[in-house]
């Protein structure tokens, strides 16, 4: 059986001329790829010599200040309500404030919530959506927020 190749016979000879300049190109680039300045870590380099500084020594002052006392923290003093919360962004569509209690941010002069790109509602259920006039979809009790789960009782 003779095995034939779909080049015709003067081209397979034509392509052993040419494989010595293949393998020197694919040589070419991986010796480019290769080169490189070799920087040894910082452990192994030299440190460079450091001129010899002498600072004088520090004043001791006259006097010892002393701290003012703090006032004492009432029970609830912790607020409610503040400006953002450091992990939850504000909503991006709404003027609101964040509430530490329900550990949402409530939409001012509406009945709106929002946590994590969604808006909450109460409306004999809690619903939510991605924009504050809706479409709203019925939420279930693991979906709401934990603050909020507790906030209205059902009817």
């Amino acid at each position: 059986m003779k095995i034939r190749f779909p080049f015709p016979a003067g081209a397979a000879g034509a392509l052993r001329r040419l494989r010595p300049f293949g393998v020197l190109g694919l040589g070419l680039l991986l010796a480019a790829c290769a080169h490189q300045d070799y920087q040894p870590p910082a452990a192994e380099r030299p440190a460079p010599p450091r001129p010899s500084v002498q600072t004088p020594p520090a004043k001791q002052p006259s006097q010892t200040i002393k701290a003012l006392p703090s006032a004492p923290k009432a029970a609830g003093a912790q607020r409610s309500r503040s400006g953002n919360h450091p992990r939850y962004a504000p909503p991006p569509d709404a003027d609101a404030y964040w509430d530490n209690g329900l550990g949402v941010y409530v939409v001012k002069g509406q009945r709106l919530y929002y946590r994590e790109r969604l808006y909450y509602r109460w409306n004999d259920g809690w619903y939510s959506s991605g924009r504050p006039d809706g479409p709203w979809e019925s939420v279930e009790g693991p979906g709401v927020p934990p603050g909020l789960r507790n906030l209205y009782s059902p009817r």
